[in-house]
């Protein structure tokens, strides 16, 4: 190893290098007077080449060169220092890398001399501490030109590994892509850049001179390293490479990056000829490589002889004290496989003029996800997570927008002081599943289909793309287009070939809601059948197809038309469809009636979707237009209802009507409506259409695109599970508020919404703990009679029973001594001064403490999800159950070490009492804590709101305030979370629990709340307050009639009849209904009373 003094005279030799060439190089052309001042004309041009030269022109073409060569090795400085600086990989620039890889070479001995060297230099002469660790930049040259280093290997994800040198199978290992360095690599893996001399120490023999390391070397991790890859493929027993070609790309460079040597590139060819390639291409011509294709290169990548792995050990015994390790260490996303969007290109193989071919009618698709790839999936996966979570399905998506669409129609027929009905306890596994699995976004998906049809409708001469698939990623959706069309409305992009139609997220979509009436859905039938490891979900429009057939497994080919069934039965991109199961799907027959149905006649089912076909088909004949334009320009609108049939073999094996149907359907030239989804066992179909292959790992291959995905999957089991809970939720049916759940004084009095719990005499007894009778009655919080607040106010004689009950003798003392803190524990949540902790969830989760997050990764949402669950946790969590709520996808996170430090960063967030010094989150271990992990002395706006709720309504008519206090306290939508958390540890999925909802008591309090306090203004004459308390209902985020009713009541007081007509509109559309005969009972009786006292 070098000394630092010599590192450090490389480094100023490289900066001089650096300045001489970037700085000195124009000052010296500038002195010389070789500054061109612009353009020289033709007629110039002609006399200077036609006269006799007397040396000016060769000055002229000496200065130009000059120019020219500082411009080039200036931009690739600048490119590889902003690569550097960013920690980014620079696409490298065919014929440029004479001038990069010099520029990346002396940035590298500038950046590891001057930052290293002085660090060590310092460490060395006081003695004490490591040495500093370089900056998180990677070695800018190639690993063929280090000493001693072996072949790089091409980074990036589309190089698949089918082997390595190493076999370490009991130790976590990662693959050094370019730019990677041991700081980087700590800080992502270990949660603490400080940490990278652990990986130096596991692996001495590996890691070079100033702690260099190679790219396509094999590292061993330390065993508590976090997030890493799936490592498998770096241990396999051959030694060959899977490798997508990319822009640029040629035989010779693939060769020279993956063994080392250019002239191998024959070699390569070798291998992969006759290479079938995605959109029917074939290699065959070493001349044509195109991005996108897939080639193996034969003894890729190994390592160097003396760059062997050491044993796996274990780490110190004793470790210094560490940061804590980050519960989801962040991995830089690598570059996308190939983008979809992408034009056909051609890309010569090597050195040579070979003519381009012509592009097809389909651009070349993504790279196809390589088998072995896709069969690393982890098996351990619950079939659940797989089916609704896998890859981020659409069904995951679709479901969970179906399932709050049920909330929301539950919330609308809740009567005041009851609950919605919830999950059932077998079956609040699965809605967890929905809310912690990552998903897509599918609203975003059907904004932008109907974003599309609207643009296209306002366009003369407007037509819609005739399109075969979707590609969707989380930033660009791509439409797979059959016929060329090179027109599309903004923000949507053509390419050059016609035939890729993209909108990326951050365009502004030309979307209206208000119109999303006027317009039928474009593509009714699009459908995800699977999606690759780059994040691309891949939807294919059935009723283009009009026939698939599936071979292969059985088993997986049911499992994926299951998924399809669900799929088609609730997205939000189609209307009019009907999806026909035969053979299969009973379990699914109770997820939407309205689209999914199960037939046990296969002759009756085709001979109905027969009928249909060629009912759409004389609609076409009749109108002179096709369903795209009949949809587009609502023709017969009507007629082009899609019909989808998925028949499994055991059908088949009934008649042939299928047959003689799919062969109609693919000879047809235009879609009809009609599609067939038939399952073969075997490798042959004996049904015409689209041959899709799927194998028993659950890949399935769609030749015609040139696609290889993981395809979707729905066990028979989760399938019944889902439908059912779907089913559950969409029955509005509401129930009793159990009682209160807390240890507190006085949670006796009160039920899990706050409110007092004595016998009202009304219709909801059951749902009240009897107290005894009282020999003196006191008022309620609504003291003036039932009748009195039902002429005046939008409520009824059961609302004032219910929601202002009469306390009993004795009980207002009892509750204001069981809760002698309140109002100063009401002052503290508005002092900012007060050290203690305070959550907000009624509103923009958020928590407020003394102390601070790590700096580096601060984590403030994740972090404030453990607090969350904590604070809500009466006697507090075990670790176990802390562990498993806040990463409910990992089952064996209890003995993980994240578990305790993301509690130490927590500790140290929220600080200690300063009267006490003892930690508000006290150590598991105290006697105090019993082995349970709890906050105290905590503030939570809703236990607040509570605790204010019970004192209020014990109070009777003097409680009013109170009332008014609690709705102070709201500020938002309960757990409304600043971003999506979708996947990955957290997302508030432990809010769902069969014991109880907190969600959905949360916003049922507010609601009822503000309900008192309004009938209670407008049965006193003060309709601005009773619209005021409504207001902070409605800004909570409820879709209940209640607080609408409420204002439209202060507004009639107000003599705004206008504005309450509005909020009456309002309501019929909320539940699309044309008459208020068509509202839940209580919002039509009230209406109709409204309309009574108005004819009067």
């Amino acid at each position: 190893m070098s000394s630092p003094a010599a590192r450090l005279i490389k480094a100023l030799g490289a900066l001089a290098v650096l300045a001489a060439i970037v700085v000195g190089v124009p000052v010296l052309l500038v002195t010389l007077q070789l500054v061109p001042h612009g353009l020289p004309s033709v007629e110039e041009v002609v006399r200077t080449l036609s006269e006799r030269d007397d040396g000016q022109l060769l000055r002229v073409v000496l200065a130009a060169g000059a120019w020219v060569c500082w411009g080039l090795f200036t931009t690739s400085t600048t490119t590889e220092l902003i690569g550097l600086l960013r920690a980014r990989p620079i696409v490298q620039i065919p014929g440029l890398r004479v001038f990069q890889q010099p520029a990346a070479a002396l940035l590298a001995v500038v950046v590891v001399g001057l930052t290293i060297a002085p660090a060590v230099t310092a460490a060395s002469s006081t003695g004490a501490g490591p040495a500093m660790p370089p900056l998180p930049v990677a070695l800018l040259v190639d690993a063929h030109q280090a000493p001693g280093a072996g072949p790089v290997v091409r980074a990036g994800p589309a190089l698949q590994m089918a082997s390595d040198s190493h076999d370490v199978p009991s130790a976590q290992t990662h693959k050094v892509v370019r730019r990677d360095t041991l700081w980087a690599l700590a800080e992502r893996y270990l949660g603490d850049p400080l940490r990278y001399p652990e990986i130096v120490e596991l692996n001495g023999g590996i890691i070079g001179p100033d702690n260099q390391i190679v790219p396509g070397t094999v590292l061993v991790m330390p065993l508590d390293a976090a997030g890493l890859p799936n490592s498998a493929a770096t241990s396999s027993a051959d030694s060959t490479a899977e490798i997508t070609v990319e822009l640029g790309d040629t035989l010779w460079g693939i060769a020279a990056e993956t063994t080392g040597d250019g002239r191998e590139w024959e070699t390569v060819w070798t291998a992969n000829q006759g290479r079938p390639e995605p959109a029917g291409a074939v290699f065959n011509d070493p001349d044509l490589i195109r991005p996108g294709w897939t080639l193996t290169v034969p003894s890729a990548v190994q390592a160097a002889p003396d760059q062997t792995l050491p044993p796996s050990s274990e780490p110190p015994t004793e470790p210094a004290p560490q940061p804590p390790v980050p519960a989801e260490p962040t991995v830089e996303p690598g570059p996308s496989t190939s983008p979809p969007p992408a034009p056909a290109t051609t890309t010569p193989a090597v050195p040579s003029s070979a003519a381009a071919e012509s592009p097809g009618a389909l651009a070349p698709a993504p790279a196809p996800v390589s088998a072995q790839a896709s069969n690393e999936v982890a098996s351990e996966v619950p079939a659940a997570a797989i089916a609704l979570g896998g890859g981020g399905t659409l069904l995951a998506g679709v479901s969970l927008l179906a399932l709050r669409r049920y909330r929301r129609h539950q919330s609308r027929h809740r009567r005041p002081g009851r609950l919605v009905s919830s999950t059932p306890p077998e079956l609040v596994p699965v809605e967890r599943t929905l809310l912690s699995a990552g998903t897509a976004d599918v609203g975003w998906l059907d904004r932008a289909l109907r974003s599309l049809v609207q643009g296209l409708a306002s366009v003369e001469g407007g037509v819609l793309p005739d399109v075969i698939a979707v590609c969707m990623t989380d930033d660009v959706l791509t439409l797979v287009v059959a016929e060329p069309a090179h027109v599309g409305p903004e923000p949507w992009t053509v390419d050059d070939s016609g035939t890729r139609w993209s909108v990326h997220r951050d365009d502004t979509l030309t979307y209206e809601h208000s119109r999303r009436g006027r317009f039928l859905a474009p593509y009714p039938t699009l459908v995800s059948m699977g999606y690759t490891d780059a994040g691309e979900h891949w939807l294919l429009d059935l009723e283009h197809i009009s026939a698939v057939n599936l071979v292969g497994d059985i088993d997986r080919a049911v499992d994926l038309m299951r998924y399809l069934a669900a799929e088609l039965a609730h997205n939000t991109w189609s209307e009019m469809l009907r999806v026909t199961a035969v053979g299969f799907g009973e379990e699914l027959a109770q997820l939407n009636p309205d689209r999914f149905a199960c037939a046990a006649d296969l002759e009756s089912a085709v001979e109905a979707l027969t009928q249909h076909h060629v009912s759409s088909s004389d609609a076409m004949r009749a109108a002179a237009t096709d369903v795209l334009a009949g949809r587009l320009h609502d023709i017969s609108a009507d007629a082009w209802e899609p019909n989808v049939l998925l028949v499994v073999p055991s059908s088949l094996r009934e008649g042939t009507a299928v047959a003689r149907l799919t062969t109609e359907l693919a000879a047809q030239s235009a879609r009809s409506g009609a599609v067939v989804v038939t399952a073969a066992e075997g490798g042959a179909s004996a049904t015409a259409g689209w041959t899709m292959t799927i194998d028993a790992a659950g890949l399935i291959a769609i030749p015609t695109l040139g696609l290889r995905l993981r395809a979707h999957q729905l066990p028979v089991e989760e399938a019944g599970a889902l439908a059912q809970m779907l089913a559950d939720a969409a029955v509005a049916e509401d129930r009793r508020v159990p009682p209160a759940r807390g240890n507190e004084p006085w949670d006796a009095a009160a039920d899990a919404c706050g409110n007092l719990r004595v016998a009202s005499g009304g219709p909801d007894d059951e749902s009240l703990t009897s107290s005894s009778p009282p020999t003196q009655a006191v008022a309620s919080v609504l003291p003036l009679g039932e009748q009195t607040y039902v002429d005046a106010a939008a409520t009824t004689d059961r609302d004032v029973r219910v929601l202002a009950p009469v306390p009993g003798e004795g009980v207002r003392a009892k509750v204001e001594l069981a809760d002698p803190d309140l109002d100063r524990d009401l002052a503290d949540w508005f002092d900012d001064s007060s050290p203690r902790p305070k959550l907000t969830l009624l509103g923009p989760v958020r928590v407020r403490a003394q102390g601070r997050l790590p700096e580096r990764n601060p984590r403030r949402q994740f972090y404030t999800e453990v607090v969350a669950y904590l604070a809500t946790r009466n006697g507090g969590a075990t670790s176990e159950q802390y562990a498993t709520a806040i990463w409910p996808n990992e089952p064996d996170v209890v003995g993980k070490t994240k578990v305790r430090q993301a509690i130490s960063v927590v500790r140290a967030w929220l600080g200690s009492d300063p009267e006490t010094r003892v930690d508000y989150l006290p150590s598991g271990v105290t006697a105090a804590a019993a082995g349970r992990y709890r906050i105290d002395c905590a503030l939570v706006d809703a236990q607040l709101f509570r605790r204010l709720r019970v004192r209020g309504t014990a109070r009777g008519s003097d409680g009013i305030a109170d009332l008014d206090a609690a709705l102070g306290l709201v500020t938002g939508r309960p757990f409304d979370l600043p971003t999506p958390r979708v996947s990955g540890a957290g997302g508030y999925s432990w809010v769902v629990d069969a014991d109880s909802r907190l969600d959905h008591e949360f916003a049922a309090m507010i609601v009822d709340v503000a309900h008192v306090v309004a009938t209670h203004h407008l049965g006193a004459g003060n309709p601005q307050l009773a619209a005021d308390a409504a207001t902070v209902a409605l800004l909570s985020g409820t879709f209940e009639d209640v607080p609408l009713l409420d204002l439209v009541a202060a507004c009639d007081a107000l003599g705004n009849r206008a504005e309450a007509d509005a909020y009456v509109a309002r309501i019929l559309a909320n539940h699309d209904a044309e008459v208020e005969e068509d509202l839940p009972p209580r919002t039509a009786a009230i209406l109709h009373r409204r309309q009574m006292r108005s004819g009067a």
